[in-house]
């Protein structure tokens, strides 16, 4: 059976293949990438919940590292298995029942928490799922950064709507979402033993360019990479990007 992600495949892989999508998956697997120096070498045991067609497990896997993909979307998870993962089908309430529970390094929990019902329930599941002292990452669009995004696409009527708006509206699965504050989501990690290892952002610059033609250009592509980089783990930008992301360590 088919999920609203697979019937939305074809957005799906125009956003992943656009500036704006690449530039997301290279900030966040840098980030990933850095964790070494809380895990250690390589194999890590690597959980992706909702892990779709394997993007953030590619260079993962290319470093040697053991990674389960877990997503409810079969036409996602074909993408996931060519990248030499391994695949399930399910959702984060079936993370109980998938290979490894408990006992993996690292859980991975990317653009998913936005279009759940329970946070909470979530979060005990996702804890759960790593080994005592693990990592847990999760990323969600940033609620700050949808209203400068507004202001620069549309002006500030648009702005102030969605700076009121208690849902935001998804552009590639056509959908309403929750909204997600990083410190929200942090503190309720924290109720749960866990520290805090990194916090960043992304999309600081490029969602406040409304010239998406530029983006196209692979020397100011590179460019905007660059600031990016720059300004993703630095206060105050890492608050006004298009997404945060939370790495943080579970209790022992």
């Amino acid at each position: 059976m088919g999920t609203p992600f697979d019937e939305h495949a074809a957005r799906w892989q125009a956003y992943t293949s656009s500036p704006w999508g690449r530039l997301r998956y290279t900030l966040v697997g840098r980030t990933l990438a850095g964790l070494g120096s809380e895990l250690g070498p390589a194999p890590w045991r690597v959980l992706d919940v909702g892990g779709g067609d394997g993007l953030d497990a590619v260079p993962l896997v290319a470093a040697g590292h053991d990674v389960v993909v877990v997503d409810p979307s079969p036409g996602l998870l074909t993408g996931a298995a060519a990248t030499g993962a391994t695949t399930v089908a399910g959702g984060l309430e079936d993370l109980a029942r998938s290979p490894g529970h408990g006992s993996h390094d690292l859980v991975l929990c990317h653009f998913v928490l936005h279009y759940r019902p329970d946070l909470e329930a979530d979060l005990d599941r996702l804890v759960a799922a790593a080994r005592p002292g693990g990592l847990v990452s999760v990323v969600a669009p940033n609620p700050h950064g949808m209203v400068l995004a507004a202001l620069v696409r549309s002006g500030p009527q648009a702005a102030l709507a969605q700076l009121s708006a208690a849902t935001a509206r998804t552009v590639t699965f056509d959908t309403d979402v929750r909204k997600l504050e990083v410190d929200t989501v942090a503190a309720a990690l924290g109720a749960r033993g866990c520290a805090v290892v990194s916090h960043t952002g992304g999309r600081v610059a490029n969602d406040l360019v409304a010239d998406d033609a530029l983006k196209e250009d692979p020397e100011w592509y590179a460019a905007l990479v660059e600031l990016e980089v720059a300004l993703h783990d630095r206060e105050p930008f890492r608050r006004t990007g298009a997404y945060w992301h939370l790495v943080v360590r579970t209790p022992v």
